[in-house]
């Protein structure tokens, strides 16, 4: 079973979800406190809950969960701080750190993977991607229990005011902002 399925499937749980308020621009934003993230990932050691038909639909239809599974085959070490959706294609720019290095790839969704560049001067990348508890697959997971039609269009770890958090973009069915959703990262 690919990683980010499993995880997927152990952590389909009813959560607490908090703080979704609309903005101004019609999207809505929500946050995932990090108690909850904690909880998440507690549940993925330990949990082997069946997964819900929504949390099935949007593992079915969103295949950031194959990009995520041809990197990390590719790299088992690694760990993804960005994925960025090209909008129109079917190509995803995935930052994925291994060691001390980041490492910048051009992903296709058939798995051909590229590497457009190799960075080991990003301290700051470095630092957050190791100190993140909660992974880009289960932020993801968490994004899309709470928005079960999203699809992804970009996600990033980034460190703000102090606390290291994911930021997810979602878009509806037509490649219209849906949501922004921030989930705790440690």
């Amino acid at each position: 079973m690919k990683n980010a399925k499993l995880f997927l499937a152990l952590v389909s749980a009813p959560l607490i979800l908090a703080g979704c308020s609309s903005t101004d621009t019609g999207t809505a934003e929500s946050t995932i406190s990090s108690e909850t993230a904690s909880v998440v990932a507690a549940s993925t050691a330990s949990s082997s809950t069946a997964a819900s038909s929504a949390t099935d639909t949007a593992i079915d239809d969103d295949p950031v969960f194959d990009i995520i599974d041809t990197v990390l085959a590719e790299h088992p070490d690694g760990i993804i701080t960005d994925i960025d959706r090209e909008d129109s294609s079917d190509h995803y720019e995935v930052d994925v750190v291994v060691g001390q290095e980041v490492l910048e790839l051009d992903v296709t969704t058939s798995g051909q993977i590229h590497t457009d560049d190799r960075d080991n001067d990003d301290d700051d990348d470095i630092r957050e991607a190791h100190a993140a508890t909660v992974t880009a697959a289960q932020a993801i997971g968490l994004a899309l229990d709470q928005y079960p039609d999203g699809i992804i269009d970009s996600v990033e770890l980034d460190e703000d005011d102090g606390q290291l958090k994911w930021k997810i973009d979602l878009d509806d069915t037509s490649g219209n902002d849906l949501a922004d959703v921030e989930i705790a990262a440690v």
